[in-house]
């Protein structure tokens, strides 16, 4: 193998870890255990959205979207707002709607004194009438009755109420928007309108702050680390005052921040997984057939008023990338496009609002789900924490496919059928540019309906008959659901894409973990339940002009279908080896007591890599498997208790070249 040529992928899949993370972790003499989570890459990513929140007025408007949640709120709505407060002049501009016409509302700000922590924390806007479904509010800020105060979040409350009893909708700033105002940007350079206000931000002292703001200015990457390393303790051992169940619970850090079947089975029957089973408070809390036979976990994500469905656990991989929602499709309320559906946050929908339903759907102690009884919400600084860790998580950028090319004709074919919208091929590009979760067209974050629910023979159904039918984005009721149009749902029947980079070893697939490998998943394309979905633009001659043809049925024939798979197999393995280098950097820092916990998560990634090489139905690059195995042995011998620092790091030293190796042997030569 060529010297350049290792260098050169060394640098693209340590891709700004080896070096970045290593003079971050070395920066103090106690670094901080991130484990999957890098914080040098969120560094970046926080950076590039700061170059487009400016882009967007954000230096000047602070925007919050707002939505209902059940932990906040005690009567369900459907209603959502976009809040804009100008920084500059006090404007307030609250766009509503679905809320009951002719009612008494209130908006307020929630947050404290800088002053005074005994103050109150709660700020009435103003009172006001909605006038018809869609309502705009606006109001002016009062400079001096505000001073000292700072936001945390905003809300609506019926007049008569306060949001201490009851909030409708609420909405709160984002981890980067805390960020980004605690850097106090418009004192460095002028921003749009900031320019000519001399720098002055009369409204300034509303900003959000993060919960660690006293060390941010100081140094950002070290401050990130440590925020990484406390969301990830409280994403493992944090139970919020509930049922024993932490986030990892269903998120396992050693099985891809998900569970399936088989790891399911291997757990002991005491495990917090299983509360449903040996708590009779608890036991409507899940169903243990789908749970143990399919993984399909309890969700309310139509409310808690409305029947649950069934679904599989999701990965938490390379959120940054796949969380942007299709603007105007959700008319630009939803803040992320998170769970199977987009709308697996309550509220405003956001990333820090997914803790907080979390918390409320899976770890209560009694189905009353009472706050401050079944559970406690997290604070601020906890809602900093683990959002910055889940934000850490894999990748944050998807690869540039038409720029490589494999070794295997095989694999290489696969990325020709896959990464195209030409009839004839796979036309998966239209869905996931690139193999991530964003549209071709948009380069957003989409929702689809592709008929996965339509499957005849639903299998969880034929488990346990009464399974509903998923609805998908939204809770508008409907009637025409399931696979004869006849079953009653929630939604609109899409769902969200989701990223195939990490697909082939986070199984089963879909929303409903209907099949079981990654083969079986590019095969469902080729059905019938896809080819009469929307998804297809199926016949339709009703039309006008009417549509004579499927526009998008795809025909793939056996071979195809598993050259497609193959392809999937390998850029999987691929993103196993770059982040169990990263992991396998971070451990060189640290001491062996916390190196080996680490090290146990890097060799579950170069195990992964050999598994998804090697379960596929013929093995395209026994090269890469014969390296990656060899690199596997040295991690284990690494991670044995007599080993010292020195040797360790040695091993760990060679594992990475040779894993470096392997990636190169699935390439063509350049």
């Amino acid at each position: 193998m060529k010297k350049t040529k290792t260098g050169l992928l060394l640098l693209l899949i340590t891709g700004l870890t080896t070096g970045l993370i290593t003079e971050q972790l070395t920066s103090k003499n106690s670094p901080p255990v991130t484990g999957r989570g890098n914080p040098t890459a969120l560094q970046q990513k926080y950076e590039q959205w700061k170059v487009s929140y400016e882009n967007r007025n954000g230096a000047e408007t602070l925007s919050l979207p707002l939505g209902f949640a059940k932990a906040f709120s005690s009567k369900q709505s459907g209603a959502r707002g976009l809040a804009k407060i100008n920084l500059l002049n006090g404007d307030v501009n609250v766009k509503l709607s679905g809320l009951e016409k002719d009612e008494d509302y209130a908006f307020w700000l929630i947050g404290g004194n800088k002053n005074d922590s005994t103050a109150a924390t709660e700020k009435l806007v103003a009172n006001f009438t909605t006038d018809s479904a869609t309502h705009l509010l606006t109001a002016q800020l009062n400079r001096q009755d505000l001073q000292g105060f700072y936001i945390n979040k905003v809300a609506i409350t019926k007049a008569d109420k306060n949001p201490t009893s009851a909030q409708l909708l609420s909405g709160s700033p984002s981890l980067f928007q805390r960020m980004y105002y605690d850097n106090l940007l418009w004192t460095v350079t002028g921003v749009g309108q900031i320019a000519q206000a001399d720098k002055e931000i009369p409204f300034g002292f509303l900003l959000p702050k993060p919960a660690f703001a006293d060390g941010l200015h100081e140094d950002l990457a070290t401050t990130l680390g440590e925020q990484v390393a406390l969301g990830r303790d409280l994403f493992v051992n944090e139970t919020f005052g509930g049922n024993g169940r932490t986030c990892e619970t269903c998120h396992r850090l050693d099985n891809n921040h998900t569970i399936d079947p088989k790891y399911i089975a291997n757990l002991p029957s005491d495990d917090p997984l299983f509360i449903a089973e040996n708590n009779p408070d608890l036991a409507e809390l899940e169903n243990s057939k789908l749970l143990r036979q399919m993984g399909l976990v309890l969700a309310n994500i139509d409310g808690f008023d409305n029947p649950g469905v069934f679904r599989g656990v999701p990965h938490m991989f390379a959120l940054t990338t796949s969380m942007a929602p299709e603007v105007d499709k959700e008319e630009g309320l939803v803040v992320n496009a998170l769970g199977w559906s987009a709308d697996g946050a309550p509220g405003d929908g956001s990333l820090r609002m997914f803790t907080v339903g979390a918390v409320t759907q899976h770890m209560p102690l009694t189905l009353n789900r009472t706050e401050g009884v079944d559970f406690r919400l997290p604070t601020d600084e906890e809602l900093d924490a683990m959002e910055a860790y889940m934000l850490s998580l894999g990748r944050t950028f998807d690869p540039h496919l038409d720029g490589m090319n494999f070794s295997s004709p095989i694999v290489q074919l696969g990325r020709e059928l896959f990464h195209s919208k030409e009839e004839g091929t796979g036309m998966c590009k239209g869905c996931h540019f690139n193999a991530g979760a964003n549209s071709s067209t948009t380069l957003q974050n989409a929702n689809r309906d592709t008929g996965v629910e339509n499957q005849p023979n639903n299998l969880a159904r034929l488990l346990w008959e009464p399974t509903p039918v998923d609805g998908g984005f939204g809770q508008e009721p409907a009637t025409d659901c399931g696979w004869n149009d006849s079953r009653p749902c929630f939604g609109n029947k899409e769902f969200n894409v989701t990223t195939v980079i990490e697909a082939a070893d986070t199984a089963p697939f879909f929303h409903n973990n209907s099949v079981s490998t990654i083969e079986e998943a590019v095969a469902f394309y080729n059905s019938n339940a896809f080819h009469a979905s929307p998804g297809a633009k199926p016949i339709d001659l009703t039309k006008t002009p009417p549509r004579e043809t499927c526009e998008r049925c795809i025909h793939l024939e056996t071979t195809q279908v598993v050259s497609v798979a193959l392809f999937l197999r390998t850029i999987n393995a691929m993103e196993n080896i770059r982040s169990s280098n990263v992991m396998l950097d971070q451990v060189k820092q640290l001491n062996r007591k916390h190196g080996r916990e680490i090290l146990r998560l890097a060799t579950a990634e170069t195990e992964d890599a050999i598994e998804v090489l090697s379960e596929g139905q013929i093995i395209a690059n026994p090269e890469a498997l014969e390296l990656l195995k060899e690199a596997h042995s040295l991690e284990i011998k690494a991670a044995r208790k007599k080993v010292s620092t020195n040797r360790r790091n040695n091993l760990i030293n060679r594992a990475i070249i040779l894993k470096i190796d392997a990636n190169d042997s699935l390439l063509a030569p350049v």
